[in-house]
């Protein structure tokens, strides 16, 4: 309760009334509960569920990572993103990725696409890990991971485009 406090603190408008944001908030703190909760709910195991259900991960109601920043405290969205990253290298047996290219490569996905939702970033890694944006010849390089991201994102507008018509 102390959390949704201080969030309707944060996104109050000038009137007084709770914005779209605090509404997003509370929701997701409701939803998971707490930050741990979130990070033991939502891991990599899940890819395998949004893999065969791609039209919900990108259409489904779930928390972007701006979301679980603005719940759940600024960088939380990052931290929910290493243990994606650490998974993916874990999968391609990559040595010479290590935890601070995980941390990094986690703050720029987060800043840049904060507005992706937890379950579009699970779809995105499961179909890396399938071989849809090319393959580690014995070594992760990071921008092979940020390059696989827009192919994903034009992957994402399209299912989009076949729903809305």
């Amino acid at each position: 309760m102390e959390e949704i406090k201080a969030i309707l603190q944060r996104t109050r408008t000038l009137s007084g009334t709770p914005t779209k944001l605090l509404e997003k908030s509370t929701k997701t703190i409701r939803r998971f509960g707490s930050f741990d909760a979130l990070l033991e709910k939502v891991n990599p195991t899940m890819q395998e569920y949004f893999c065969q259900r791609d039209v919900l991960a990108v259409m489904g109601d779930f928390p972007t990572l701006a979301d679980i920043n603005q719940a759940f405290g600024s960088g939380s969205g990052e931290k929910w993103l290493v243990p994606q990253i650490a998974d993916l290298t874990l999968y391609t047996g990559a040595k010479n990725i290590d935890k601070y290219q995980h941390r990094a490569l986690a703050r720029l996905l987060s800043s840049e696409y904060y507005w992706l939702k937890l379950s579009e970033f699970l779809l995105f890694f499961h179909r890396f890990k399938m071989g849809h944006y090319g393959r580690f010849f014995g070594n992760v390089d990071p921008m092979v991971i940020t390059c696989a991201m827009r192919d994903f994102i034009s992957e994402r507008n399209d299912i989009i485009a076949e729903e809305e018509q």
